[in-house]
């Protein structure tokens, strides 16, 4: 009798050890939900006025792949190794890029090394801690690439192909900078 309920036991054992295991494999290799916490991503993530929504979560992607400008990461602060961040990619090595803190006092433009990002908030008004602080990032330090907005339902979309509030497309690139800033609160009134 005894014999059987360890044969039970160990059969049970078996699969919780082995999904377990599975489950960490897939956490490590594959990618797993994140929430987005603060500000500083928004409009395009927490645009919400209240701490209730500012909780949205995302689909982390852990799979290999080479940065681009537009892509949302999330990379290990290199002041505070064990903190997670997540930040828009402004600028690939070998490009030259004007820092958004300091375009208003004339300062000289930043040309990125190979194998580094910059990395800049969405929203410029209560961006948090970004290349305009630290610098230059290393590709190493990212963690992963944000590829879709999970939650809430409402919100749910591909993030691959969103672009930060303040990119300048090839449609508005004509235009001046308040027309530009007159037909962006237009669509994020609408």
């Amino acid at each position: 009798m005894w014999k059987t309920r360890v044969t039970k036991l160990w059969q049970m054992s078996k699969w919780f050890v082995g999904g377990g295991v599975l489950s960490i494999l897939f956490y490590d290799n594959i990618g797993y939900v994140h929430t987005v916490r603060g500000k500083s991503m928004a409009p395009t993530l927490n645009p919400g006025p209240t701490r209730a929504l500012l909780r949205e979560r995302v689909w982390l992607s852990k799979l290999p792949y080479t940065p681009h400008v537009g892509d949302i990461v999330v990379f290990r602060s290199p002041k505070h190794g064990s903190k997670l961040a997540m930040k828009r990619i402004a600028a690939v090595g070998g490009e030259t890029i004007v820092p958004s803190k300091v375009v208003k006092s004339g300062a000289a433009a930043v040309t990125i090394k190979p194998g580094y990002v910059w990395v800049e908030a969405d929203n410029r008004d209560t961006a948090g801690r970004d290349s305009n602080e630290y610098g230059q990032l290393h590709e190493k330090m990212i963690v992963g690439k944000v590829t879709w907005l999970l939650w809430p339902w409402a919100r749910i979309q591909d993030l691959r192909k969103t672009m930060p509030p303040h990119a300048v497309s090839p449609q508005t690139q004509s235009l001046d900078e308040s027309e530009r800033t007159e037909l962006v609160t237009e669509s994020q009134t609408s």
